[in-house]
């Protein structure tokens, strides 16, 4: 049993550490960075009416695919107890928070502004790098369907024209 689990704890820290460079685009953070709360300061409305359409057509699909890494729930793995797969999982849990974090409905919290995020998360979708490989070759059910992304395509899309709507 212990020779059989040694090849697969190898495969899993591979793959951990493997995409940490392409996760987010390779974009880091300094250590001591500090992240503030973006401010909405756009029409409380149009907050509103994104934040709705937010939780009807996309937080099930956020929470399905997303929530494990940016979240203040995430569902930890199996495998998340061995120490050096631990360390590495919590890393990537807490930059992805630091760029995103869907706990609190739309608008979310992160170092981007709403424009930015919703901009961000368009073209994370296009590009098809969330969820990252390294996640989804662990987590097979996570992946977003064609449908999803359409759905989240589009609420991104609707929710940035309310805001250049309601632009001065």
């Amino acid at each position: 049993m212990r020779k059989n689990l040694l090849p697969l704890l190898f495969s899993l820290t591979f793959l951990i550490s493997s995409e940490k460079v392409s996760a987010h685009k390779g974009h880091h953070h300094e250590p001591d960075a500090k992240i503030e709360t973006p401010k909405f300061n756009e029409d409380k409305a149009i907050s509103e009416r994104i934040n709705e359409a937010y939780k009807r057509d996309v937080k099930a699909i956020f929470q399905k695919s997303c929530f494990d890494c940016h979240s203040q729930s995430p569902n930890y793995p199996w495998y998340y107890s061995v120490p050096l797969v631990h360390g590495l999982i919590a890393s990537d849990i807490s930059e992805a928070k630091e760029h995103l974090d869907f706990t609190g409905d739309f608008p979310f919290q992160g170092h981007g502004s709403t424009k930015e995020d919703l901009q961000a998360i368009g073209e994370s979708i296009a590009d098809k790098s969330m969820p990252p490989f390294r996640y989804l070759a662990m987590h097979p059910s996570k992946r977003l369907s064609s449908s999803e992304r359409l759905t989240i395509q589009k609420w991104v899309a609707d929710s940035q024209s309310l805001l250049v709507k309601s632009a001065p």
